[in-house]
């Protein structure tokens, strides 16, 4: 077993990476980016982590270049592979690579111990290394950018081997860990010479989960802080009624506190949902389940938002209010209460913030992606976070081994701020250079393309990004569209691509005319409505073709006179990268015209124009639209 240290860049997956060096059996510690180099002797090797800015940026993080010089291997991610390059005498230009690429290996390296000489990787990143430098180059990708590369025991990798969907990317890992650190043979544990600051450190990281663990012995550390925290007071859960905060909730029961349990009924939910989640989750625990109905105040915070954060920040005004509500509910005093909130890793780092470092304080590396409800809570409860270092996938794994249900452990996850971020409020003027190359691409990939008046959030280089739509127009040929929206995200302002078959449209689809979106959707009782029943209609459906996507987000936006639906089918495993399913390996054909058709066919969605499937990758799109 290995001890590892991650350099804090702030990177959206970092976290990530201790994950899945403890899935291998081995140790992580998170230090800041400017660590000396010294420290690291401690480690039986580094890892320089990617992160939202440029390498060329004059307030880039602070780092000890002597880090390149160390005795000790490292293996350095995306942003870590550029600061590798340009110390070792390469230019660093803009290179653009979001999503799927393949690479190709030139040269071997223990990093790529059994693994093919062409494999899938995910990348994130606006710049590249450029040759030459004082270093090897190990692997290019399909635009012949590098990919990999060497100077001595360190080696740099433009892609993302923590991410799911890099193939071997935990064999590249297990190679790092035990190849080019020797952890098979040997641990080094903490020098003589290590100062007890540093001591204190590690102990610090492993008390706190920073260092994790495996489930049974993390649900245990989770159970006693709790019980820790809450002591004799009442330990208040806000239900959503996902797998999340169900943990949290379940967590609490077993620590033996007084618990209340709340569902708040915000009025943007799933159709009928504040119903089955008090009846699924009173069965769950044996407790009651409080609903508190704030529908009316949420909708009304909405009205004349267009922008998706602003709509965030609406939203999680009025979710910090309900505190004051739920006290005065029970005859309560803030100081007879501590909030257990099931916040996850994914939300802190998309909030920006270090969710690895959560208990040194956040040192701002991390750029905000979308703004969270439950991060940063302006309510003066004292809170504990049991959840906060689990990515989903870690939190599911905990929800089966607390003996929750499958329906709620794998339920598919459901924004906060719910159906007001997949309604489409706001539209935005399209330049005449990004339309006609929108257009040019697109045929280049045997379709028609348009640049639409609506921008989504993505996620381009570990930073957000709110962008353009495009539309694709044409054949069902899925591979030529995934290739599509990549260029288009790389060469463009624009983050996601939707497709339609004209088959999905009402009366055909003419002339491009702007498509009529003058003004976007009101988020209202109606809409919200539509898209609760266009929701119902598409999960059923892929439910009776036995399609399980791990989340199927449905998007209302302005079209011609009416509405279009977009369906998101994801294929994740933890949300950190995403890719629509594969058809036919994972969702026959009919799935997908079969759920336009229903839509167009239903009697309450008479409104609706066309449907379409959102095709894009994450990154470059985030999961949800906004």
């Amino acid at each position: 077993m290995g001890v590892f240290c991650i350099l804090e860049f702030g990177g959206q997956h970092t976290d990530l990476i201790g994950n899945r060096l403890e899935f291998l059996g081995h140790k992580a510690a998170y230090l800041s980016s400017d660590t000396k180099a010294e420290a690291l002797r401690a480690f039986d090797g580094f890892i320089v982590s990617g992160g939202p800015k440029s390498v060329c940026d004059r307030d880039r993080y602070p780092y000890d270049p002597g880090i390149f010089e160390s005795e000790t291997p490292a293996l350095l991610i995306c942003y870590g592979s550029q600061l590798m390059g340009q110390h070792f005498g390469a230019a660093i230009t803009t290179g653009r690579e979001y999503g799927e690429s393949r690479i190709a290996i030139v040269k071997d390296h223990p990093l790529f111990e059994h693994v093919p000489r062409e494999s899938i990787v995910w990348n994130n990143h606006g710049d590249a290394v450029s040759e030459p430098g004082d270093f090897d180059v190990i692997a290019y990708s399909d635009k012949y950018l590098v990919a990999a590369m060497a100077h001595g025991n360190k080696i740099g990798v433009q892609f993302h081997p923590e991410l799911a969907h890099t193939a071997y990317g935990t064999q590249m890992l297990r190679n790092f860990a035990e190849i080019m650190c020797g952890t098979t043979t040997r641990r080094r544990w903490l020098s003589s010479w290590l100062s007890e600051a540093w001591r204190t450190l590690r102990q610090s990281a492993e008390k706190y989960g920073i260092v994790r663990s495996d489930v049974e012995r993390y649900a245990k550390r989770a159970v006693d802080e709790i019980k820790d925290n809450v002591g004799k007071r009442k330990a208040l859960v806000y239900l959503s009624g996902g797998v999340d905060s169900t943990v949290a909730y379940m967590l609490a029961i077993m620590a033996g506190v007084d618990v209340i349990g709340i569902h708040l009924d915000m009025g943007v939910q799933r159709k009928d949902e504040a119903g089955t989640v008090k009846k699924y989750l009173e069965e769950i625990s044996g407790k009651k389940i409080t609903v508190l109905d704030y529908g009316d105040q949420t909708i009304a915070a909405f009205r004349g938002l267009a922008d998706p954060e602003d709509k965030r920040k609406a939203f999680r005004e009025v979710y910090n209010r309900t505190t004051d509500d739920v006290l005065d509910s029970f005859g309560l005093a803030e100081s007879d209460v501590v909030f257990v909130d099931g916040t996850l890793a994914t939300d802190r780092r998309e909030s920006g913030k270090e969710a690895s470092r959560k208990t040194s304080g956040d040192k701002g590396t991390v750029a905000t992606i979308k703004t969270h409800h439950n991060v940063d809570k302006k309510h003066r409860l004292h809170t504990v976070e049991p959840l906060r270092y689990l990515s989903k996938d870690q939190a599911r794994k905990l929800a089966e081994k607390l003996g929750i249900p499958d329906y709620v452990a794998h339920r598919k996850p459901f924004p906060g701020p719910g159906l007001s971020l997949r309604i489409v409020s706001g539209t935005y003027p399209v330049d005449d250079e990004t339309d006609k190359r929108v257009y040019y691409i697109a045929r280049r990939h045997g379709f028609e393309g348009y640049a639409l008046p609506i921008k989504t959030v993505g996620l381009k280089g570990d930073g957000r990004s709110f962008e353009h739509l495009a539309l694709i127009v044409g054949d069902r040929d899925w591979g030529s569209a995934a290739r599509a929206q990549k260029e288009l995200a790389e060469e463009l302002p624009i983050n996601r691509t939707i497709f339609l078959h004209r088959e999905w449209a009402r009366d055909g689809f003419g002339e491009y005319e702007n498509l009529g979106i003058e003004g976007g959707l009101e988020i209202n009782k109606r809409n919200i409505r539509l898209v609760q029943e266009a929701t119902e209609i598409a999960e059923k459906t892929f439910d009776e073709y036995g399609v399980k996507p791990a989340q199927l987000p449905v998007i209302a936006f302005p079209l011609f006179d009416g509405v279009g639906i977009a369906m998101r089918d994801v294929h994740t495993q933890d949300f950190r990268s995403v890719r629509p399913l594969r058809v036919p390996d994972e969702a026959p054909e009919q799935v997908f015209d079969e759920t336009a058709r229903k839509i167009l066919n239903s009697p309450y969605l008479k409104d609706v124009k066309a449907v379409f499937r959102d095709v894009s990758t994450k990154p470059a799109a985030t999961t949800e639209w906004e």
